[in-house]
């Protein structure tokens, strides 16, 4: 299915299935970061990290509800050494970005469509052939 005829579930439940689990680690929270470290990558410039950050809403007169939008942002990144011998990364970035208002079951619902979107079929072409049809 293409990306103009895609669809996802709304109320869904969302759980992996198979594969191995990958243990991370902090290295510790700085700057209202926490810099996060795959535990089994032993070589630094392929090592999986992952850094993840809040930003609290703030009063903003030009706001809808005259506050910002709460942010939680988390950047997974995996370096891969190229055939040449040098290292590119590989970058996956989620962000979710909410109004105060909205309910727990509401931002349920926000990161349920989220994930389907980095996993459901209908989305592959955007990330795999750089499409938007």
């Amino acid at each position: 299915m293409s990306l103009s005829n895609a669809s996802v579930l709304s109320g869904a439940t969302m759980a992996p299935s198979g594969g191995s689990a990958i243990t991370f680690s902090s290295s510790g929270i700085s700057n209202g970061a926490n810099m996060i470290y795959c535990t089994s990558d032993t070589d630094l410039r392929t090592r999986r990290t992952m850094v993840a950050s809040v930003k609290d809403p703030k009063p903003s007169t030009g706001a809808p509800n005259n506050s910002t939008q709460a942010r939680a942002t988390i950047v997974f990144k995996s370096p891969l050494e190229l055939d040449n011998g040098n290292v590119t990364v590989n970058t996956v970035r989620v962000e979710v970005a909410y109004d105060p208002e909205t309910t727990s079951a509401e931002l349920d619902e926000l990161l349920v469509i989220g994930s389907q979107i980095l996993n459901d079929s209908d989305f592959t072409a955007v990330f795999k052939n750089l499409s938007l049809a």
